[in-house]
């Protein structure tokens, strides 16, 4: 008996100390997903989801062929035992995974991806009913590994069960009827403008003939007219179709609009091409402003607001979209391309990815339109990240056939092919079309001489009475005081500009009503300016990494029009040839660095050197000054220095090989910086380092007109000081301080130097001819340097005047002044006395 009491007081201890048991029932509302991982070759899936919650698990049915599956099921877990307070529970409830597998008929079902979610709990003392439950649909992102492989239209709610054998039954599974909401559909018109098929990829080598577009949305759809022969005309003989589809009024709870491309093969078959799934139907949603209109083309016009624009124009899908077609099983490692999202035109490239191993690439631009294409390899430009290409090309096309336009810059090698860097695509027939007419921009002016003459092969009068006549506006009404009337608005402008003929134009005022086009009510918008924009190089090697950017411009003249005006000249600016002349004077106060080796005394062996920066194997040295006691220096020495030089860029432009193994030169843009530097010369060691200046030739101080207002100050305050360009004042005499770093890294006063720039052109150079240092031609006068020979017994006297006379004329000039005083004192007092005795004796 005892034993059995012992028995029952252990079994009771157990049970205190066991956590709390919780029983649920778990409700998972799969509705749909959309943009799904493509598992399979043909570039879809067949899909089904499997929730996993607790010990726990559920498959929803299997949906045959679709990136967005829509089930519509509901998933029970009964008998769903959780351990923990029922508090804890309620805010921290337990993960539910939902993981996506396509289906195969032989082998296991392939992963597509994973997501997480958190049910809304409801405990069995709370009320059933909003506004908690039944809960919302939201969408969950699916991961697979770090990429996104689409996203999952669900809800799930877990309801605390209080009688195990009796848990909350549901009458129906469908999610329309559990969630009522849903049911509010309304009737849509799906209509179909079908254009045409481009750049369709071979089909186990062979070429797509008989092309036909599905488009499916929620159950219904429409196909396309059949086109014959895909190769000689891409377009659909049918354009307008449409059908009817139910659409619920909450846009979160659209379905996908599928679209499938299928060639029409021998004995009725039919091969997938490709597929594309629209996820959201937003942008596509229009609401006729006039039940009673049928002109089905002017409304689409009208629906600008409801476009999700990649750029300001909406990529020109203004009318056409655009759609990718996808066929093939999706890699692991596939992102998504960065978008091209500016229409602009060829000018130069930037931040090119290097193609060599020296860091750097040897670009040229490839242009390709159909079968039309253009290699400019003959002008690659050597070891350049940043190159100006500066090219025009004229290609002829005919739209539907060649519509594609692919600018390439490809690296040039000396050996093997020529390596991809990026390309960018441009859909012409979009920018044709487009209402923003971007087939040449608009300028801001209009011009008929000089550099920015009007190109455009219609005049700004022309353009405006089209727009208003394809618009079906009233106007352009011209009339007196430079006004003009659109539509029911008047615009100002000028009018007393007269042409090439002498007579009054109204192009300028028509130019103005075109700058402002989207001021004019129902047809207006903003119209395509002339423009230079940038567009991303990619490279379908390394996708979604952009590979450089290309600026560049495109414009389109049909061929039924009169002829353009001539091409712009953008070829790269060409850089000026100078030369700079540098005549180096006189130095002063120049620190002493060496001592004479009889008296100790301080002294230096002064010279001058000399470069532009970017060319320091040119540097040039003046002669020496030897034994300088003072610090002052005598050369009348010349400089010359030949350079090219981008005036608009203000830099100096330097072509040489990076080595003696590279193949051709490579150019540099530096600034224009002179650097003139004070030297200490010695026999047997390394000269010594004195001091410095550089000088901006585009903005630097002037120079001091004496030694002594020449200061540190000209550096320090370099900014505050007024300053000057050689390239303006062609020639400047001053003085200017050389300075160097301390042991405390303070900027010290060195020296002073006269010098005198002087900046012609080659052919100035080429008339005048100067020699260097005091050479012919007009040669400097040699200077007139003191005598300092330390030999005593040759030249004693001039050594004492440079050696006692320079250290103590002062205290020398103060004992002869005393030495005076002494001797006229004495006078004074050897004379008194007599003077004094002849004026007592009266004589």
């Amino acid at each position: 008996m005892a034993l059995k009491r012992l028995k029952l007081i252990k079994w009771a201890l157990v049970s205190t100390l066991s956590p709390l048991s919780q029983v649920f029932q778990l409700r998972a509302h799969m509705y749909q997903a959309r943009s799904l991982f493509a598992a399979d070759s043909s570039g879809l899936s067949d899909p089904f989801a499997r929730v996993f919650f607790s010990t726990h698990s559920q498959v929803t049915e299997v949906l045959s062929e679709t990136l967005c599956p829509t089930w519509d099921q509901l998933l029970v877990f009964d008998d769903v035992e959780l351990f923990g307070e029922a508090s804890e529970l309620r805010d921290d409830p337990p993960i539910i995974v939902v993981e996506l597998y396509d289906q195969d008929t032989v082998g296991k079902a392939e992963f597509i991806g994973r997501t997480f979610a958190k049910p809304t709990i409801k405990m069995c003392e709370e009320h059933y009913g909003p506004p908690r439950f039944p809960p919302q649909l939201e969408y969950y992102q699916i991961y697979r590994g770090n990429c996104t492989a689409g996203e999952l239209l669900a809800a799930f709610e877990l309801l605390q069960v209080q009688d195990i054998f009796n848990p909350p039954t549901l009458k129906f599974s469908s999610l329309l009827t559990i969630f009522p909401h849903l049911l509010n559909c309304c009737v849509s018109l799906v209509q179909v403008l079908f254009w045409g098929l481009r750049d369709l990829k071979r089909i186990n080598l062979a070429q797509v003939d008989r092309p036909r577009v599905d488009i499916e949305c929620a159950g219904r759809g429409v196909q396309s007219a059949l086109i014959q022969n895909y190769k000689k005309n891409p377009n659909f003989s049918t354009l307008v179709k449409w059908f009817e589809v139910d659409l619920p009024e909450n846009e979160l709870l659209h379905p996908p609009l599928n679209i499938r491309v299928v060639d029409c093969r021998a004995f009725g078959r039919y091969i997938l091409v490709g597929s594309h799934a629209v996820t959201s139907l937003r942008r596509f949603i229009y609401s006729a402003p006039d039940k009673t209109s049928n002109n089905w083309a002017t409304a689409g016009a009208d629906t600008d607001s409801f476009l999700i624009a990649r750029s300001e124009y909406a990529n020109f899908e203004d009318w056409l979209h655009t759609f990718n077609l996808y066929r093939g099983k999706a890699g692991d490692d596939d992102e998504h391309a960065l978008d091209d999202d500016r229409i602009v035109g060829r000018f130069k490239a930037t931040d090119l990815h290097p193609a060599d191993i020296n860091g750097k690439a040897d670009p040229y631009v490839v242009i390709k339109l159909g079968k039309s294409e253009v290699k400019d390899k003959e002008n690659y430009i050597s070891k350049q990240l940043n190159p100006v290409f500066g090219k025009s090309f004229d290609i002829e096309a005919t739209f539907p056939m060649e519509s594609m336009l692919t600018v390439s810059v490809y690296d040039w090698d000396l050996v093997g092919t020529d390596d991809l860097i990026g390309e960018t695509k441009i859909d012409l027939e979009n920018r044709f079309y487009s209402k923003y007419r971007a087939t040449c921009g608009i300028s801001s002016n209009y011009s008929v001489h000089g550099y920015n003459v009007w190109r455009d092969p219609l005049k700004p009068s022309q353009i405006l009475t089209k727009l208003c006549k394809d618009g079906k506006i009233d106007g352009p009404h011209y009339g007196p005081g430079g006004k003009v009337k659109v539509a029911s608005r008047i615009f100002l402008g000028p009018t007393e500009i007269e042409d090439e003929n002498g007579t009054v134009t109204e192009e300028h005022l028509a130019l103005n009503v075109l700058n402002h086009w989207e001021e004019i009510p129902r047809v207006g918008c903003k119209l395509v300016p002339e423009h230079v924009e940038t567009r991303p190089l990619l490279n379908v090697d390394k996708p979604g990494i952009e590979q450089g950017r290309i600026e560049m411009w495109v414009d389109m003249f049909p061929m039924d029009m009169p002829a353009p005006g001539p091409a712009i000249d953008i070829s790269p600016r060409k850089p000026k040839s100078f030369e700079l002349r540098v005549v180096i004077w006189n130095t002063d106060d120049v620190i002493l660095e060496d001592d004479a080796f009889m008296t100790g005394e301080k002294m230096s062996d002064i010279y001058v050197r000399g470069w532009l920066k970017g060319q320091q194997e040119d540097k040039q040295d003046t002669d020496v000054h030897y034994h300088s006691l003072t610090g002052e220096g005598n050369f009348n020495w010349r400089f010359v220095y030949p350079f090219d030089y981008l005036m608009a860029e203000e830099k100096i432009v330097i072509s040489k090989k990076e080595s003696m193994f590279s193949w051709d030169e490579t150019e540099y843009k530096i600034p224009p910086r002179l650097t003139l530097q004070v030297w200490d010369a010695d026999h047997f060691s390394a000269d010594d380092f004195l001091g410095a200046i550089e000088l901006d030739l585009n903005r630097f101080p002037r120079g001091a007109k004496t030694a002594k207002q020449c200061s540190l100050n000209m550096i320090r305050n370099e900014h505050e000081l007024p300053t000057i360009s050689i390239f303006k004042q062609k020639r400047v005499k001053g003085w200017w301080p050389f300075v160097a770093r301390d042991e405390n890294d303070e900027m010290e006063l060195t020296g002073k130097v006269e010098a005198e720039l002087h900046l012609v052109t080659a052919e100035e150079a080429e008339k005048s001819p100067v020699g260097l240092g005091r050479n012919e031609p007009d040669p400097l006068e040699k200077p007139n340097r003191p005598d300092t020979s330390l030999m005593w017994f040759l030249s004693p006297l001039k050594s004492i005047r440079y050696f006692i006379w320079h250290n103590y004329r002062w205290l020398i000039l103060k004992a002869l002044g005393l030495i005076l005083l002494l001797l006229m004192l004495g006078l004074f007092l050897y004379s008194v006395p007599g003077y004094l005795v002849k004026k007592m004796l009266g004589a």
